[in-house]
C-alpha cells in the first residue's frame, strides 16, 4: 500500500472518526490482541509497529467469513509478491528503517 492510497481510504471518512485495526490470520483462524501501534519516526516512509498480544480463537461469523473468502477465484495472497514480505519475520526493519 503507498502512502497516496492510505491517504485516499482515510479521506472518505470525517476526521473524528475512530481508526479500528483488527490483526488476524485467517488461514489459521486466530485473532491477536493489539497492546500498542506505534508510529515510526526514523524511517523513510510511514511505518506502524503492532505490539502484538495473547491469541484468540475467531468467533464463528469470522470463520464462515474467512471461507467465503477463500473460495474467491483469483485471489492473491501476500505470498504472490514476494518482494513486499520482510526479509526476517522475527522482528528485523528493512526499508530504511533504523
Amino acid at each position: 500500500m503507498s502512502n497516496k492510497e492510505l491517504q485516499e481510504y482515510l479521506n472518505r471518512f470525517p476526521d473524528d472518526a475512530p481508526v479500528s485495526v483488527i490483526l488476524a490470520n485467517p488461514k489459521k483462524r486466530k485473532l491477536y490482541e493489539i497492546n500498542t501501534v506505534y508510529k515510526l519516526t526514523d524511517c523513510e516512509q510511514p511505518v506502524f509497529c503492532v505490539d502484538v498480544g495473547k491469541e484468540s480463537d475467531m468467533d464463528e461469523e469470522m470463520v464462515e467469513a474467512c471461507k467465503e473468502d477463500e473460495n474467491l477465484e483469483g485471489q492473491m495472497e501476500i505470498e504472490d509478491y514476494p518482494e513486499y514480505l520482510p526479509d526476517d519475520f522475527s522482528g528485523g526493519h528493512k526499508d530504511g528503517c533504523n
